[in-house]
């Protein structure tokens, strides 16, 4: 209670930052709640990743920064940024960390709550609005040399840029378009990641086969299985599928395929860097046009999954940005990391 009656001293972003810190808590407790040996094995599984992975992103992406700021003098760049953002940074990844947790055990948990269901009639909503079935469009481009460029964008480099937007935030010097990039985060992953997941629990073509019972993406395993580099799907694919039928809570588990994460994130991230360079904003929404296809292409993904991923977080970094009437500080985004 001394916190809230005192939140009124602080500033914007610190409020809205304590508002996200209780949003989280909330997440991560009833997702641990849910599924406690789940969510104990899940911490533990992202935690190993976490110690090994992060420390090397980070070393990364401070020397990145200092090549690009610190002018004459990088390597003081780098200490002064570190010993300035260290602590941010840390409550940021422990964020991340968290909500991770949280999601991988609310996805792994959905067929217990709501059986897949939505396939058919998904399926059927993709061929009524593209005239045809949307991969059937996506492979008239078919080459081993475009496959490998949409393989890896989906399957390896999307992480990448996951991860690594995620660090960029966590030193950013800009508190309020932080905490507008992590509420939006946040919100997709609940919003998107669960709620929707949940309420349309579908496993997409890739599966068609297994769940539903139908040969309705033959075609797609064909072509599929005529590129050469098609076990950078095939092999994801298989684990997710083995971990559903073991039921254990593996790194990764859990079936969804509406609406797609990738193009979710895919698209916050675009919108990010629109806010902060036209340039980075072209790549990024190229990036983001990528994983779109990418996710009908693979067969990961109905082509409807990718586009309510795009609208709802399109309506939640619109919400996030607006200027409530009792809040002074605009959510403004423009501002550069300071040297």
């Amino acid at each position: 209670m001394l916190l809230i009656a005192e939140a009124g001293d602080y500033s914007p972003s610190t409020k809205w930052s304590l508002r996200l810190a209780f949003f989280i808590a909330i997440y991560v407790v009833c997702a641990s709640a849910l599924s406690p040996q789940s969510f104990f094995h899940l911490t533990l599984v992202y935690a190993q990743k976490f110690v090994v992975g992060i420390p090397i992103l980070f070393i990364g992406g401070v020397c990145s920064a200092a090549l690009i700021y610190g002018r004459g003098e990088p390597t003081r760049y780098a200490v002064d940024l570190v010993r300035a953002r260290w602590r941010g940074c840390l409550l940021v990844l422990l964020f991340f960390f968290a909500s991770l947790t949280a999601f991988s055990t609310y996805k792994m948990a959905i067929p217990s709550v709501v059986p897949f269901y939505a396939d058919n009639w998904l399926a059927d909503l993709d061929e009524w609005l593209h005239g045809t079935a949307p991969w059937e469009l996506t492979h008239k481009l078919d080459s081993n040399t475009w496959s490998i460029v949409v393989f890896n964008s989906y399957e390896v480099i999307w992480f990448f840029q996951w991860f690594g937007t995620m660090l960029f935030v966590s030193l950013w010097s800009d508190k309020i378009g932080r905490v507008r990039y992590l509420w939006a985060a946040a919100l997709t992953l609940c919003i998107l990641g669960t709620i929707l997941a949940s309420a349309l629990a579908s496993v997409g073509p890739i599966y068609y086969h297994q769940f539903v019972g139908e040969d309705r993406f033959s075609g797609l395993k064909v072509a599929m299985d005529g590129l050469d580099y098609s076990h950078m799907v095939r092999e994801p694919a298989a684990y997710l599928l083995t971990a559903y039928q073991s039921g254990r809570p593996d790194l990764g588990g859990g079936i969804s395929a509406m609406p797609s994460m990738h193009v979710a994130f895919a698209t916050l991230n675009a919108y990010l860097l629109s806010s902060l360079n036209l340039w980075l904003g072209v790549l990024g929404w190229t990036f983001a046009a990528l994983i779109m296809y990418g996710s009908v292409y693979t067969g990961w993904h109905y082509a409807v999954d990718g586009y309510v991923s795009i609208i709802v977080v399109s309506v939640i970094w619109w919400a996030t940005g607006r200027q409530p009437a009792q809040i002074e500080t605009k959510f403004v985004i423009h501002q550069p990391i300071e040297g």
